[in-house]
């Protein structure tokens, strides 16, 4: 599914397991369940992860973080923060999210 999110396209595409583990260089065998390629503007998550729906808010976050400017690697956010960050996310993540499940 195609979506915008700061005038941007973005894409969400589910992934088999393989494609997954390829992508996140996962050499542990830990389970990637969802992963943001932000040079090509796509949401990838695991077909076989148990909750996606948790895995696409999570996601998304990461789009909305770097959309709009958050810097997700640094190494705290106050708890003044992670509360703006997320009353500004919730309704575009929440209808991107709905949109996604209602179609597929």
């Amino acid at each position: 599914m195609k979506f915008k999110m700061n005038n941007h396209n973005w894409e969400i595409q589910e992934i088999p397991h393989y494609e997954m583990k390829e992508l996140a260089n996962d050499e542990e065998n830990n389970f990637t369940q969802g992963l943001t390629l932000y040079s090509e503007n796509k949401t990838l998550i695991n077909k076989k992860a148990p909750n996606k729906k948790v895995v696409l808010y999570h996601e998304l976050m990461h789009c909305f973080m770097y959309e709009y400017g958050h810097n997700q690697w640094q190494k705290e956010f106050n708890h003044e923060d992670v509360c703006e960050i997320s009353a500004a996310a919730h309704d575009i993540i929440h209808e991107i999210a709905e949109d996604y499940f209602k179609n597929n």
